[in-house]
């Protein structure tokens, strides 16, 4: 017979293994920031030319989005039963 217990503890990580998970999200979304800033350095981008303004403003939306998403699961998982 399974004992919750064992069930439990299979659907957890080890601390480590969330902190290292952590820390690739930071990374994932440093080398976005720094593509961002490459790109509009690159492109000398401007409000004049809509296509490049647009897509910076896309590409910096979809930073903010993909930190505010690592961060609230990162913020969650520390006060939760995933970590062993």
């Amino acid at each position: 017979m399974i004992k919750l217990k064992e069930l439990l503890l299979k659907e957890q990580a080890t601390k480590s293994d969330v902190k290292k998970m952590e820390r690739m999200a930071n990374d994932i979304t440093k080398q976005m920031k720094k593509l961002n800033d490459t790109f509009k350095k690159a492109h000398k981008v401007t409000t004049s030319d809509d296509m490049l303004y647009n897509t910076l403003k896309e590409w910096e939306q979809l930073m903010r989005k993909v930190d505010m998403k690592y961060g609230g699961w990162f913020g969650f998982v520390y006060d939760s039963d995933y970590i062993k």
